[in-house]
């Protein structure tokens, strides 16, 4: 299991968080994503990256980066690999 992601036992939960804000104490609210949620996102982005790649905004350009990392985390943690491959 990778040291990146942090599991948070729920007792008497269902199982099934749902996609949306979650906050931890008093830190501040963040999103969780659901991993089958998180990978058709991933699908999304790549799609925006290849679509907007020569954009010539920079502010386009900006987004994109922050995108790029999303998805690349999404690949890297969420996204199930055959260890044994």
């Amino acid at each position: 299991m990778s040291n990146r992601i942090t599991q948070i036992p729920f007792p008497g939960s269902s199982g099934q968080t749902p996609t949306g804000a979650m906050q931890f104490q008093d830190d501040w609210p963040g999103l969780f994503i659901r991993g089958d949620t998180a990978i058709s996102l991933r699908a999304r982005i790549r799609g925006l990256q290849q679509r907007l790649a020569d954009h010539p905004d920079v502010v386009v350009a900006a987004a994109l980066i922050q995108l790029r990392q999303i998805a690349d985390i999404i690949e890297r943690d969420v996204i199930v690999h055959d260890e044994r491959a």
